[in-house]
């Protein structure tokens, strides 16, 4: 039930109160908390939460309070959006820019931009005063309030914010559940609530019902259950009887109303338990006067209260009592007729089919074509209503048209697995051609997401003999098809049907087709080496987009970026990642921006911008999981360990490791050198040689060229420590291939001057590797190429190549790597100074990345998170990962602590 205001004193919860002073006090100096209340209906959570509003209120907190209710679980962001007061009239510009995102008629997925725009909302209400938000049984709540939760639970800890949440142990959706999962995880307080103390109960009685007869009876037939109690007090000073159950204390008390207002009573239920007289006079049909005199019995007989302009029950067990009095029959009945008299006055979509789904009966195509309706309005702002309503429709009235409408509707909210699955078991069935080539479209689409290279091609070529597929539509096919003969190691099988799906969008005039198939023809030639080519190929796919209004275009920055990154263009390729973002919120998908924010932490860990690496990887990561899309995981964790293994924490870079799944998966080469890295640090070098010359095989194998220059040079290095000298020849014959093919890109070339080096003990190779890598973007090359010619030279030249070595190695905060260079030149009687040994500052502002100096100065200008990530084209949660780690540098809890810091050094500057 939502927060009412209360005249009597909180009785009892004496440490559930002490909980929360404590989070008050932490989030009025700045450092927000989460808690949870969770206990049975009636054991008085929102009296206790009324408690903790009254408490806030005294402090000068703003109180923003929501609910989420039963026949409302169809109104996406519904709680949130009641306590944020995000109405399409509101005077506030950004409540009433987030009002309209939710009110319906975009095509586009605008899901995470309603979600970043209540984050802002809370940020802004916490500017002017600390807050208190209340989100009020949750167990109703739909999954973007719970996704908004989610990542308050990640956030709030930087924000002068108190979230409280109150729920039921039942019914438990599995997002909620995910929820507690992760507030446990993150250290959030959930709190028990269980029943009274016999000695409360007899001062609750006492201040409820005055002198009470039989109180022993009392206190025993309601169990510390504080509403149970105050109902059973209250009938035994009324008439002396005792009651069996709360529900027949209610209905006992509704045969002392009049007829009239007890069937108007009866349909307020159906509506729901809070409802508006505008809706119950559209409903009755009776005017707003005439149902005033009919529900003030009601009103005086405590079974209704008013809350923010509408009548509530004061209950929900008092609702649930008078709604499950109306057999089924009617009330099956009494939610149809909601639902066609709402319909006919033009009421939202889905508040139309919360009633539709209670009125319907099997077979009912009316109502199917509702739920099919409101799934259409839902899925833009909340994909998951949208799933549920089409899952229900498929029940109600089941077709081809509402199988193929809930596949593309499971894909398009990142359950792809279950739609693939679906899709999978639908395809078993006798069902029409033109269904048949649809799902086929959409298990094609599901099975490349999932990486499934060698189902996904079996899948494309079953499509592609259906005859039912247009031109633009065989190109898609096509396209998919590269994608899964290209991760499945078929690389020239994939760029043969990239080619093909060019040269059929191209005949088709498709814009998107076009678009696409370049772009999967970029990605098949890049992963064979052809760098030039690949960044030829995605600019005319960019081009092409930027004339076309199609909305189907796929992400062709994305593609330019990754081509420009591995052509050594790495400035070049971040903007392109910048544009990508863009066009992300353009083409209204955000599917794939955290393989965007996976891969500019990787454009960060080669220049060797860890710190910014980290956050990128971490957003990337952190907005994968909440996405469903895996496909970048593995690479990203692989740079996180390499990072942690660098810094000599082979311990978290072992767990980090050992967290990812067996088998091979898109960037398994990263996960091996940062498994080969952690072997050699730990003496092992042949273990480390085996890794790396896996990894190796494979990717020769499938015609991968991408990481050959990574994997090449340790591994000429460790070959012969392995006992594997034909192993060094081997990888010279293979990189030599790649450099052939990449005569234009520094990297590629200064791998292949190493790995002859190494193998042949060549000190020129070597140190013409090291003028090249001189010029690289990729410092990492740099260090390695300094650390092999250093082995084979005479000592005045090794000192001088090992000493920039070390200069690197401390300047990107590779500690590990840098005690290895320090041994090698105390070895050669080298004195290494204090001015070596010194790490790089983890405190105060000079420890803070350019990155971070720029949060830091925008959010003391007074930017909220998302303002600050459209100046820095970054995500919000970005900014939040950057916020923490400055916070933890500088020593500050609040962003108005920040704030004064930004300040106070500016004038020290001066």
């Amino acid at each position: 039930m939502a927060v009412a205001a209360s005249s009597r004193a909180l009785i009892g919860r004496t440490a559930e109160l002490a909980v929360f002073d404590r989070a008050l006090l932490s989030a009025a100096a700045g450092s927000g908390s989460v808690v949870f209340v969770e206990g049975e209906a009636g054991i008085g959570k929102s009296r206790l939460v009324q408690g903790v509003v009254e408490s806030a209120g005294r402090r000068g907190f703003t109180c923003l309070v929501g609910a989420a209710r039963p026949l409302e679980t169809t109104r996406p962001f519904g709680a949130v959006a009641e306590a944020l007061g995000m109405r399409r009239g509101s005077p506030d510009p950004r409540r009433a820019e987030v009002a309209a995102l939710l009110s319906g008629g975009q095509a586009s997925d605008v899901r995470y931009d309603v979600l970043e725009a209540a984050l802002e909302l809370v940020e802004v209400e916490s500017r002017a005063a600390s807050t208190l938000l209340v989100l009020e049984d949750l167990h109703w709540a739909d999954e973007s309030t719970c996704l908004v939760l989610r990542t308050l639970l990640h956030r709030v800890a930087l924000l002068p914010v108190l979230v409280v949440v109150t729920l039921r142990p039942a019914p438990r959706t599995a997002e909620l559940d995910l929820v507690l999962a992760e507030a446990v995880e993150s250290g959030a307080e959930v709190l028990q609530l269980g029943p009274l103390a016999p000695a409360e109960v007899l001062e609750l009685v006492r201040a409820e019902a005055g002198s009470v007869r039989d109180l022993e009876s009392v206190v025993a037939k309601a169990g510390g259950n504080p509403l149970w109690v105050v109902e059973i007090a209250r009938s035994v000073a009324a008439d002396g009887s005792l009651p069996d159950s709360f529900g027949s204390l209610v209905l006992r008390r509704l045969r002392y109303l009049p007829d009239a207002t007890l069937a108007t009573l009866r349909v307020a239920a159906v509506l729901g338990d809070v409802f508006s007289l505008v809706d119950l006079s559209t409903i009755t049909g009776r005017g707003a006067v005439e149902l005033v005199e009919h529900l003030r019995p009601a009103v005086g007989s405590r079974l209704l209260r008013e809350e923010s302009g509408k009548l509530a029950f004061r209950h929900q067990l008092v609702h649930d009592a008078i709604y499950h009095d109306i057999p089924e029959a009617g009330r099956v009945a009494l939610h149809r007729e909601v639902a066609r008299v709402l319909a006919d006055a033009g009421a939202p979509v889905t508040q139309i089919a919360a009633h539709v789904l209670r009125g319907a009966t099997p077979g009912d195509a009316q109502a199917a074509a509702w739920l099919r309706a409101a799934a259409r309005e839902a899925l833009p702002r909340a994909p998951e209503v949208g799933v549920e309503l089409l899952r229900r429709a498929r029940a109600i009235g089941p077709s081809d048209e509402v199988d193929v409408e809930f596949a593309e509707a499971l894909l398009r909210t990142g359950r792809v697995a279950k739609c693939a699955a679906l899709v999978e078991e639908l395809l078993r069935r006798p069902r029409g051609a033109g269904s048949g080539a649809a799902l086929r479209l959409l298990l094609v689409e599901a099975l490349s997401l999932q990486n499934r290279g060698p189902e996904l091609v079996a899948q494309a070529d079953a499509a592609l003999r259906s005859p039912d597929l247009s031109e633009a539509e065989r190109a898609l096919v096509l396209a998919q098809s590269a994608y899964g003969r290209t991760f499945s190691g078929d690389v020239p099988g994939g760029e043969h049907s990239a080619r093909e799906a060019v040269a059929l969008a191209e005949r088709a005039g498709a814009v998107g087709m076009r678009v696409w198939s370049l772009t999967t023809l970029s990605f098949a030639v890049k992963t064979q080496g052809r760098y030039a080519e690949a960044v030829d190929l995605a600019r005319r796919a960019v081009e092409i987009a930027a004339d076309s209004v199609d909305g189907r275009l796929r992400h062709p920055h994305f593609f330019l970026g990754m081509a420009l990154a591995d052509a050594d263009d790495l400035v070049p390729a971040g903007e392109a990642y910048l544009d990508a973002v863009a066009e992300c919120t353009a083409l209204g998908s955000s599917w794939i921006l955290p393989d965007i924010q996976q891969l500019t932490g990787e454009l960060h860990f080669v220049r060797g911008e860890w710190d910014d690496a980290l956050v990128e990887l971490d957003a990337g990561l952190h907005a994968a999981a909440e996405r469903g899309n895996r496909v970048a995981v593995t690479q990203s964790t692989g740079y996180q360990a390499l990072i942690l293994a660098g810094r000599g924490d082979l311990r978290d870079a072992e767990v980090l490791l050992g967290g990812l799944p067996g088998g091979r998966a898109y960037g398994t080469e990263v996960t091996a050198l940062a498994r080969a890295v952690v072997a050699e640090a730990r003496s092992d070098p042949v273990s480390a040689f085996h890794c790396l010359w896996s990894a190796w095989q494979d990717d020769v194998d499938g015609r991968v060229m991408r990481f050959l220059p990574q994997l090449g040079p340790p591994l000429a290095r460790l070959a012969p420590a392995a006992g594997r000298p034909d192993v060094a020849a081997s990888v010279v014959d293979g990189i030599g291939e790649s450099a052939g093919l990449a005569a234009e890109v520094v990297s590629v070339q200064t791998a292949a001057l190493r790995c002859r080096g190494l193998a042949d003990r060549d000190q020129s190779a070597l140190l013409r590797a090291v003028e090249l890598a001189r010029s690289s973007p990729r410092v990492l090359d740099r260090a390695g190429a300094l650390e092999d010619a250093a082995a084979l030279v005479g000592p005045p030249a090794a000192l001088r190549l090992l000493t920039e070595a070390l200069d690197v190695y401390e300047a990107v905060g590779a500690s590990l790597w840098a005690r290895r260079v320090r041994a090698s030149l105390r070895a050669m009687g080298a004195r290494v100074g204090v001015r070596r040994e010194r790490q790089s500052p983890a405190t105060g502002w000079e420890s803070l990345t350019d990155t971070e100096l720029a949060v830091a100065r925008l959010v003391a200008e007074g930017l909220t998170n998302r303002e600050a990530a459209g100046r820095l084209f970054v995500s919000p949660h970005t900014v939040n990962t950057h916020l923490r780690h400055i916070f933890g540098k500088l020593g500050v809890s609040s962003r108005s602590a920040l704030t004064a810091a930004v300040l106070h050094q500016d004038h020290a500057i001066e």
